[in-house]
């Protein structure tokens, strides 16, 4: 199975951090009860309370079994939910069914567990280890190449909107949409003055201006007076006309960074309540066509 980004930053977050053993299933116990570590002797009188492992960012791992005997190894995650791990301890171990299991980690109900033998253990979360943050688009700053970066600068129209056409939710163009929005007219499945909002998205002009500003830009109402027009403005409902057409606030930032571009969508956004950047990379498909507004959109420069 192919672990995606997130998966290996979700798995990441999870394991990073201090677990010690919290209880012991005997497989050859009639009831498969969990006996807390302190309470499971071996013959030696000895239980798993000292048991602790400590999971590093750098897929290091540092294993303690009693004082005095401290083990290190590396680990990595191999699913959505297992990992695996060695230690420097365990390379005389023959290779077989034993070791593999010893060094399988499976997360079951929170803990993490392994076997040794016929002994299934449990590891609990005890403390959240360190892990670097990743530093947001937002708050890094562009190099001198990078501000010399600005051939996405100008006026760019809609050419290609998603939605509902040709019976599936996708990507046309204006052409493709009324043609397929005429023949729902002939069925009778829609009518002749639904078309204006149908293709509302392409009357949209978006302007990447050279201080580094994203407009965007729709046309006036049509007989709109010149009074109610000042009036909008001197409002604020409005911040600015042009070439027929208005636009309402500040426009977002766009920026290059690392040799790429980045807009700033101004959305809040979180995955599993965790706050996600809400800036976009700016690219480029095949046809020349810029992504934009989460992918509803590919714009075509003018």
């Amino acid at each position: 199975m192919e672990l995606s980004e997130y998966m290996l930053k979700d798995g990441l977050k999870f394991i990073v951090g201090k677990w010690q053993a919290d209880y012991v299933v005997n497989a050859f116990s009639n009831d498969l009860a969990h006996i807390p570590a302190a309470e499971f002797k071996s013959e030696d009188g000895r239980t798993f309370e000292d048991l602790k492992f400590e999971f590093f960012e750098d897929h290091t791992v540092k294993v303690h079994v009693e004082a005095g005997k401290d083990f290190g190894g590396t680990w990595e995650q191999t699913g959505m939910m297992d990992y695996r791990y060695k230690l420097e301890a365990f390379e005389e171990i023959p290779e077989g069914f034993f070791k593999d299991a010893a060094e399988k980690l499976d997360v079951l109900d929170g803990h993490l567990v392994f076997a040794i033998g016929f002994l299934a253990v449990a590891l609990k979360k005890t403390e959240e280890g360190q892990i670097t943050k990743e530093p947001d688009i937002g708050d890094l700053a562009p190099s001198e190449e990078d501000l010399n970066m600005n051939d996405i600068a100008g006026e760019y129209e809609v050419a290609k909107a998603k939605t509902f056409a040709c019976g599936k939710f996708d990507l046309f163009t204006k052409e493709e949409i009324v043609a397929d929005f005429n023949k729902r007219v002939e069925n009778g499945e829609a009518k002749p003055e639904e078309l204006a909002d149908a293709v509302r998205a392409f009357e949209m002009i978006v302007e990447f201006t050279a201080d580094h500003r994203v407009v965007e830009w729709m046309p006036l109402p049509a007989g709109v007076p010149e009074e109610a027009i000042k009036a909008a403005l001197e409002a604020g409902e409005i911040s600015a006309v042009k070439d027929g057409r208005f636009t309402g606030g500040g426009g977002k930032e766009w920026k290059a960074v690392n040799g790429k571009y980045y807009y700033n969508t101004g959305e809040h956004r979180e995955m599993f309540d965790e706050v996600q950047s809400s800036w976009d990379e700016l690219v480029f498909d095949e046809e020349g066509l810029m992504d934009f507004s989460s992918g509803l959109v590919k714009l075509r420069k003018k």
